[in-house]
Parts: C-alpha cells; structure tokens; sequence
C-alpha cells in the first residue's frame, strides 16, 4: 500500500515576512483562497483515500493545521520540536511500517504548486509499482529545469534501467548559480521535486548505513514511544538531502513532464502567478502602475499600491514591515533575517 506523507513543517524564511516562525506559508492563502496545504492535500484527495494521507509537522502548527483540515487523529504525526527532515520522514516510516510491514511512502511537500494535477496524481501512484519492481531503492522525481535556480537540488541522470526510470549519477543540493548554470546546460541534471518514494523498511535501513546516529534515535523512539520529546531534543536537526540523499548509493529517477514550483521564494511566488493570470505584474491589491513590468506587489491591508518604471520588483507591506528587493536577489533573504536578529529585532521575525 502506498502512502503519501504530507511534509508541513518549517518556517518558509524565504516567503518573509508574510511567512513568519508563528505563521509560515504552509497556513497562508498566497495562492487563491485556500492555504498552500490545503491545495496539496485536496490534490492528494483527488487520487487517494483521506485514511491513507498522513501529515507530519510540529507542535506549533498542530492547531492551525486542524482548522484548515479535517483528517483523523491517527493521520496526523506531530513532532514536538522542528528538528529536520531526516527524522520527521524517519519517524513517519517508523510509525507506517509498524501498521503496515510492506508500507511504501511517498513523501509530498506542503508548499509546491503543481499544473497537470491529474499527470501528477498518475505518476504517484505509478510509482508505487515501480518500487514493488525495485524494493532496495528510493525513487527521486525529477523536473526538467527551465532557468539555473539555485534553490533546488539537482539530480544528475544515469543509464535507463527501466521505462523512463534511470538510475541517479550524483544528487547535488543547491549549487552556486554557475554550477545551476552548467548543470541546465548539460541537459541531463533535473531538478529535485522533494518526492521521494520508498519501502519504509527500505528507508529505515539507508538510515541505518548512512545516518546511524538518528536510525538509532528511531530505534529509541520505536522501543519507548513515550520517549519521543528527549529524543527529538538530542537529535541532530539535518535535512534528509545532506544527511542520506547526497550518500546513498541506491538512487532512481523517473523525469516527470509537468509545471512545478516550489514556493519557497517571492520570485517563485510572482513567476506561477504570471504562469496563471498571464500578468505582467502580479499583486493581490489594487494598484495604478505605469511602465511597469515583472514585479509582484503584495499588501497585507490591500492598500492602494502604485509605482512608475520599475521592473523585475519585489515589495510586500505587512502591518509592521515593508519588504523591497529585486526578485533575482529574493533568495538572499536569509542573509537577511540573520542581520534582523543580530540586531535584536526577533520580534519582526
């Protein structure tokens, strides 16, 4: 039986600052009325039955996360602290495999916008067969780059050993833009969509050979359940694409042919709205713009926004902050959070 596993945990840093640390994008509506985890779980719904969705974030969300869905106790695993992915994709296979021994995890990221949603549902769920025929392997899905991002990972294409499934060469997360720039060149790099589909025991076993100090954190978790909060607290907080991704040996890749996005920046955010609308500029307020082109304008008190020549902008206004940058640089803004808390400015955070 396949599973998808919602990930929804982290703060979307890069969505500053209407994505804080109380309130990230995963709870937000940035796309249309309903929140980015409520697109990613009526997508799911579309191919799957609600009591095989499960959804993995932290404490601090649990709240926000049940007014926004309706789902079964059971279906939701709530971490006590945000401690990374390798343990929070470690903990849902250890749970899954206890109630299914041949369990077999897809794992979906909350915040990702998808075009041909019933493309991607196929390709789910074809990929359940896929590792029934190669049970030692965890299967990456990967997206034909159309500029040099250098947010995403990179997934270096191998010999065919399938229909359209290759093994993987090298997996490089997040390179320089130079790198991103060669890699898009070469033609056979594809970008990481953060779906990776695998046997829970397949999975807890790549932990046990390349990241043995969190698979014995599980094992701990697995013998005592109550001792879930101290081992989460000890635990090393590394995401699974540094910790097993970059390491392991057993890597395939199906390319999917879709429109996909991770929303993890303002640029990222205005290039899908432009996908959508076909605006020259996006912004959710009313706004007069002259000679203007390539900019998304965002008010969170729809305040009448309005500009002369400017191009390829990012402004977003908040009750308590305004945000400015060319949108090539929006990936900086992690740099830039450092500098507010150096300051001592937390509370704008």
């Amino acid at each position: 039986m396949l599973y998808p596993v919602i990930l929804a945990g982290g703060s979307g840093t890069r969505l500053w600052p209407i994505s804080t640390q109380s309130k990230p994008k995963q709870t937000k509506a940035l796309l249309g009325d309903k929140t980015l985890l409520q697109n990613t779980y009526d997508r799911l719904l579309s191919g799957f039955d609600k009591k095989n969705i499960f959804i993995v974030s932290g404490v601090n969300l649990e709240s926000a996360i049940k007014k926004q869905l309706k789902f079964k106790k059971e279906n939701f695993f709530v971490e006590p602290q945000a401690r990374g992915t390798s343990i929070a994709i470690g903990w849902a296979a250890l749970v899954l495999l206890q109630k299914d021994p041949e369990a077999i995890i897809a794992t979906i990221n909350s915040d990702h916008h998808i075009k041909e949603e019933e493309k991607y549902i196929q390709a789910i769920k074809d990929s359940e067969n896929i590792i029934e025929k190669n049970p030692d392997k965890i299967l990456l899905m990967g997206i034909k780059p159309s500029y040099p991002e250098t947010a995403y990972g990179y997934i270096e294409l191998g010999e065919v050993i399938g229909d359209q499934i290759h093994k993987v060469n090298s997996y490089r997360e997040k390179p320089n833009l130079e790198t991103a720039k060669e890699f898009l060149s070469a033609g056979n790099y594809f970008w990481n969509s953060a779906i990776f589909v695998f046997k829970a025991k397949t999975l807890l076993e790549q932990y046990k050979k390349y990241i043995p100090d969190v698979y014995q954190t599980l094992m701990n978790i697995k013998e005592d359940p109550s001792s879930l909060e101290d081992e989460y607290e000890k635990v090393r907080n590394i995401p699974i694409d540094y910790s097993l991704m970059e390491k392991s040996e057993d890597l395939i890749i199906k390319p999917l042919d879709i429109t996909w996005a991770d929303i993890g920046s303002w640029r990222a955010l205005r290039d899908i709205q432009q996908l959508i609308e076909g605006s020259k500029n996006i912004s959710n307020s009313k706004n007069v713009l002259l000679d203007c082109q390539d900019n998304l304008l965002y008010s969170s008190s729809n305040k009448l926004i309005t500009a002369i020549g400017i191009k390829d902008t990012v402004l977003v206004e908040t009750e308590d902050t305004i945000f400015l940058c060319p949108a090539e640089r929006s990936q900086e803004l992690k740099d830039l959070l450092k500098e507010i808390k150096k300051r001592n400015l937390d509370k704008y955070l």
